[in-house]
Parts: C-alpha cells; structure tokens; sequence
C-alpha cells in the first residue's frame, strides 16, 4: 500500500508538471536619448578706447587710431560657432549721424566687419581671442566731447 501510495503521488507530480504552463523570459529595451546643445560663452571682455584721426582737425574716432586701443573679447565653445558684429551705436557724447561706421572682428581666425554678411569660424575651446575695433566717421570737424559708442558681438553655433 506504502508503494502503491508512493506511485500514485510521483504519478501526481509527474502529470502536474507536465500540464504546468511554461513560463518563457521575455526581454524589453527601454530607449534614451539625450541632446547636447552648442553653447558659447563671451569672458573677459576688455573695453576699447577711441583715438583721433588727426589731433588738430579730429573728424572720425577709432579704437586704432593713435591714442585709442581695441576692445578685447574672449570666446568659449563646445563646437565651433560663427561671430558676427554690428555697427556702432552711440550711447554718449555730441550727437551726429556719421558719413561712416563700422564695427571690425580681428581674431587669429579670422576678421569680419558690420559692412559684410560674412562672420568669423571659430574653433571649439576656451579662451578664444577677439580683438574688436570700431571706426566712426563725421566727415567734419567733431564737437569736443566725450563720445561713447557700443557694438554688439553675435555669436551662433
């Protein structure tokens, strides 16, 4: 009877099994993504100062012109981005609407002005040299004065 017992349970376990339902591994990929954008940033920026084209007769102020001294700007990107500049805009000093302006970009990559649609191809990295100079033009005899002018640097990546 203990055998027949024991045979009837091993059959019970043996037909369970086999009539269990089968569980199979299933996988699933779960997707990401990510997007680094460009960034520049302008650093140390260093004011420029206007010189006189002429001392006696002064008519057009420049940051190249004796006693004045180009701005500098430094560029940091994480890809390489385009600079463009505007042309000067006064802020202070005797009012005139001048004969000419133009803001200039000079860079060791490069040099661009406000008159053309071209712009300066920087590099990636840091601490990128940008030397900025303006020219602004009366045409005339300036009006004593302290003039102050501003240009816009634009940069894209």
């Amino acid at each position: 009877m203990i055998r027949r017992s024991l045979l009837t349970a091993a059959l019970i376990i043996v037909g369970s099994a086999a009539l269990a339902p089968k569980t199979l591994a299933q996988t699933a990929d779960v997707p990401f993504t990510g997007n680094v954008s460009g960034v520049c940033n302008f650093d140390q920026i260093t004011p420029g100062k206007l010189g006189l084209n002429q001392v006696t007769n002064p008519t057009a102020l420049a940051g190249g012109f004796p006693g004045g001294a180009f701005g500098k700007v430094f560029v940091s990107c994480n890809q390489g981005a385009r600079v463009s500049i505007s042309k000067p805009q006064q802020t202070g000093g005797p009012s005139f609407t001048p004969s000419y302006s133009v803001g200039i970009i000079n860079s060791p990559f490069g040099s661009t002005d406000s008159q053309s649609s071209n712009s300066v191809l920087l590099p990636s990295g840091s601490g990128l040299p940008l030397d900025i100079d303006m020219i602004v033009d009366k045409g005339s005899t300036l009006v004593p004065g302290n003039y102050s002018y501003v240009t816009t640097l634009t940069i894209v990546p």
